[in-house]
Order: structure tokens, then sequence, then C-alpha cells
């Protein structure tokens, strides 16, 4: 075997930063930093506090932010998935910007009516919104059959998500869009494959559960359509792929605007 052989991959960026909406502690957000070191010279980090799943692309703008500084490149805040990207691109990093962006790895699926409430999602989203390409990564996770702490719910993107980023990166994407990528909730070998896909539905209702006192409600858990569109990027993932789905960051249906102009005439 020759040395060329056993050599490591090449990186493929000088700089990648990494945020998440689960938060600096995430375990997610560690197995990401350990796949950003394979593809980028310098990694940094920069995540809320805390968990922030649902937060979407929300902002904090009614009182001031605390970042903590955790030493090599590494931060965190108590605000929201998109506060860690305007503060690292607008300020911590504005002299030696990312060439790329990775927001995960999320416990749990980002696919179909979800996409809009995901702070993991979100981020990305804001990346791109300031000029910097970007990728979010979720990793479904089967609460029936899976416990929450276990390492091994990160198998499937563990071994194959920095192939995924490798490939992407390297057929590049439009300045205006964000890719999602999502892997299924199976053992890394017995993932069928990707699939370049579009975004389905799969919401038939939420659960609205009466709180402790009067006047309260809380929102449980949602309740799944009786059948998906194995042609989606959620009936793809149930189905044992990884979905690659680019969602453009212009929501315009130009179709439908076309029909409408005689009314705004």
């Amino acid at each position: 075997m020759s040395p060329a052989d056993t050599a490591e991959p090449a990186k493929i960026v000088n700089r990648i930063l990494i945020t998440n909406d689960d938060g600096i502690n995430a375990p997610g957000l560690a197995e990401l930093e350990a796949i950003a070191r394979q593809l980028a010279d310098e990694v940094w980090v920069f995540a809320p506090d805390g968990n922030c799943s649902g937060y979407g692309r929300s902002l904090t703008i009614t009182r001031d932010l605390k970042v903590t500084d955790h030493g090599n490149n590494r931060y965190s805040c108590d605000g929201t998935p998109t506060d860690c990207i305007i503060l690292a691109l607008n300020h911590f990093m504005k002299e030696s910007r990312p060439d790329l962006v990775l927001s995960g790895i999320n416990l749990g699926m980002n696919v179909a009516d979800d996409i809009t409430c995901s702070g993991t999602v979100g981020a990305g989203w804001e990346a791109v919104v300031h000029g910097v390409p970007a990728i979010a990564l979720s990793q479904k996770y089967d609460r029936r059959r899976m416990e929450l702490d276990n390492p091994e719910n990160f198998s499937a993107s563990r071994h194959h998500a920095a192939g995924v980023i490798r490939d992407l990166w390297a057929e590049s994407w439009p300045e205006d869009v964000l890719m999602n990528v999502n892997f299924p909730s199976i053992d890394a070998a017995e993932v069928k494959g990707r699939k370049a896909i579009s975004v389905g539905r799969h919401k038939a209702a939420d659960d609205v559960i009466k709180g402790e006192q009067d006047g309260t409600w809380r929102i449980g858990m949602w309740r799944l359509r009786d059948s998906l569109d194995p042609e989606s990027d959620v009936g793809a993932v149930f189905d044992g792929f990884i979905t690659l789905c680019p969602l453009r960051i212009n929501m315009t249906d130009y179709d439908h605007l076309t029909k409408i102009k005689a009314i705004a005439s």
C-alpha cells in the first residue's frame, strides 16, 4: 500500500463555523465538531447556552445577549441559534469569516412541515442571508427504541455526514440556497443510500394538553399523517435514506405571482 492510499482525505475549506439548536453541550454538536475537523483547517463553534428547539429563525431584540468564551474558538450565548450566527459573522468572526456554516447535528429530523420551526434550519438560513454557504444536518430519532443519551443514536450521521458534505461542496449550489440534510434512525451500515428530494408534508395535528393551573395549556407531541409520500424528504428518511433537500431563501411562488398580477394592478 502506497503512502497516498493511507493519507487522510484533504480538507475542503479553510474555516468552518458550526452551531445548533440543542445547545453548546449537546452530543450532536460534539459529533459535528469532530466531523468538521475532518473537513477544515480551522473550526469555530458558536451555539446557544441551552436547548432552543422550535425557535426557527427567531431573534433576541428586547435585551442584551451574554456571550461565554469557552476557549479554542468556542463560544455560546444565552440567545437563539440565529443570534449565534449574527454574533459570529458580524463581530467574533468579522475579520475571519467562515467558508462554510454547518448547523446540527440535531437530534430529531427536520423535514416537511417542521422546517420553518427548526432552529437548526433557522441558523443555516441566517448564514445564507449573510452570504455564507450553509448546510443544516439532522438525525432522525426513534423514541420507541432509542435511549435519549445513547451515542449510537448518531450512527448514520457519524459515518455518512463527512462524505455527504464533501460531495455537496464539490458540486456547489446557488448562493441563495440552504442545503437541508437528514439521516435515518438506523445503523450506518443499514442506510439505503442518498436521495435528492423535495419537501413533503407529514403533520396531521398537534396534541393540546391542559396545564397544571387554570387557563394554561401545553402543546404536546404532533400526530403524523397515516401515509407519507415516499418521494418526499419525510417519506424517504422514514424509508432509510439520507435526504438532500435544497431550500431556496426566496420563497416567492412565481407561478401564482403571475396569476394574481391582474388583481394587483
